[in-house]
């Protein structure tokens, strides 16, 4: 049912070459000279966010070009918040906080700064708005909000969440996408761009657990063999070394040196690995099981806004 939420801004059906425009971007921004915008690794996130989005939407060129130098450009007010805040390790004040909400309207006025960059101002400093009014810096709701702008505020938000900051430890993903839809539900944002982050996102998951799954199997197999060979190493230690025996051990190709001890090694951290994969394999059953879900409930919720919006026009969040 899914596959019933259209594509928007189709323009192009040509793959688009995301590792060839993201070095397209950086020379484009690298007239910004000191800003030095590539050293956060939560700009990188949201610019790997942004690509996941842009490409599970199937959006065309210019608009993932621009929703891209967005993505990059977001935080860039920023370089004007003190460091003190920036890197504190507890909860702002209330005084901080206003300080560092200045960082939207601080990277529009730098943003406007450079003619090539005016058009991606309003996203630079709308990123923090809701669509019931609550945001900052100017209180936009939703009509007053561009697309673009929507989509750069999810990807923002899911890095703020899963990445680990020096005063936080990351959300899992899930828990992460609940605090979303928590925020979905409540009118502040849409679930549009988060259900199209979520196609990406669990496709990664799916792949990263199919690896683990070969490299689980894998493992099982060397721990079979090294169960084999420690028995032939406990029948030499008992019996001593026979022409049977050396036979036996013929079948493997052994390193030079390889012995009792050595083999005795690898098992048992071929063992613990095993145990880690397991663990971890749970893990990301867990994740993709529960992110599935959310993006059934993202569904609902796109279809139940669009719902109100045919019965109450416009404004209906």
């Amino acid at each position: 049912m899914f596959n019933k939420i259209k594509k928007i801004n189709v323009l192009d059906r040509n793959k688009i070459n995301y590792a060839e425009l993201d070095k397209e971007l950086k020379v484009e921004l690298a007239i910004l000279g000191g800003l030095d915008i590539f050293t956060s690794a939560h700009i990188i996130g949201v610019a790997n966010n942004t690509q996941k989005i842009c490409e599970a939407m199937d959006l065309d060129y210019e608009t993932t070009k621009q929703c891209m130098l967005s993505a990059y450009l977001h935080d860039v007010g920023k370089i004007k918040i003190p460091s003190a805040i920036l890197q504190k390790q507890e909860r702002l004040t209330e005084e901080e906080y206003e300080i560092m909400k200045m960082h939207t309207i601080y990277g529009y006025e730098i943003v406007m700064g450079y003619d090539q960059f005016k058009y991606l101002a309003p996203i630079v400093r709308g990123h923090h708005e809701n669509l019931d009014g609550s945001g900052y810096p100017d209180g936009l709701t939703d009509k007053e909000i561009t697309e673009e702008t929507k989509l750069i505020k999810i990807a923002d938000i899911y890095d703020a969440l899963t990445q680990k900051r020096q005063y936080k430890e990351g959300f899992a993903k899930s828990e992460a996408v609940e605090i979303i839809l928590e925020d979905i539900r409540k009118g502040k944002t849409g679930a549009k761009y988060l259900y199209f982050l979520l196609i990406s996102v669990i496709k990664e998951l799916q792949e990263t657990y199919n690896g683990d799954v070969t490299e689980y199997q894998k493992t099982k197999q060397d721990i079979e063999t090294l169960k084999e060979l420690d028995k032939i190493y406990k029948q030499i230690y008992d019996r001593g070394y026979t022409s049977s025996l050396s036979k036996k051990l013929d079948r493997y190709e052994l390193a030079p040196g390889y012995d009792m001890t050595t083999n005795s090694n690898l098992l048992s951290r071929n063992i613990s690995k095993l145990e880690s994969l397991e663990k971890k394999l749970a893990e990301e059953k867990s994740e993709i099981e529960k992110l599935t879900w959310q993006s059934k409930e993202a569904y609902k919720l796109i279809k139940r806004r669009e719902w109100n919006v045919k019965i109450f026009g416009k404004n209906a969040i």
